[in-house]
């Protein structure tokens, strides 16, 4: 799976240039020694990676249910079941940015 997602990645990289050359350089700046290095304007990382472990902890838990958060009994509390709602929707707002293009097409 992992791999036709490469090819049909690659394919739009050859369909959306302009030329070969056009497409080499976009390829080869991928795969360039900036891949591993942090941008400038990443905001706070550790807040990100703190984000990212506790959403994986909460799939993770969930895994063997039909959503993740099926078994935690939200439904039945619904000041929390409205908390949560309000939280995701404050930092919803608060992390949010002003509007961007789709990613492939600022090439």
């Amino acid at each position: 799976m992992a791999f036709t997602f490469g090819l049909v990645v690659f394919g739009w990289i050859l369909f959306r240039a302009e030329n070969i050359t056009h497409a080499w350089n976009y390829v080869s700046g991928i795969f360039s020694a900036s891949l591993f290095t942090m941008p400038k304007y990443f905001p706070d990382i550790k807040w990100t990676i703190f984000l990212i472990c506790a959403l994986m902890l909460v799939e993770w838990c969930g895994r063997h249910n039909q959503y993740a958060i099926e078994k935690l009994n939200f439904a039945k509390k619904r000041y929390i079941r409205w908390a949560i709602y309000y939280a995701i929707t404050v930092s919803i707002l608060y992390f949010g940015n002003k509007e961007q293009p789709f990613v492939y097409f600022q090439f």
